[in-house]
């Protein structure tokens, strides 16, 4: 991951508006998505990373699991 600066960040700044704008398009989240997960897990952009991974598998693993009657 690459910021418009060229370096790769490693924290996501929640108060900066071009900050929550750029890592919500980098993760593919809404802005407020990405607020609210910052608050959960904090603002390493690994950590939110890692989070988002695994909210993917659990979310994909759900829709396959057969449905109990």
């Amino acid at each position: 991951m690459r910021n418009p600066a060229g370096h790769r960040p490693q924290l996501i700044d929640v108060t900066n508006p071009k900050d929550v704008a750029w890592w919500a398009a980098e993760f593919g989240i809404s802005e407020d998505a990405l607020v609210e997960m910052v608050q959960i897990v904090g603002n390493q952009a690994r950590v939110v990373e890692y989070y988002l991974g695994l909210r993917e598998v659990r979310e994909r693993r759900k829709a396959l699991a057969p449905a109990h009657s």
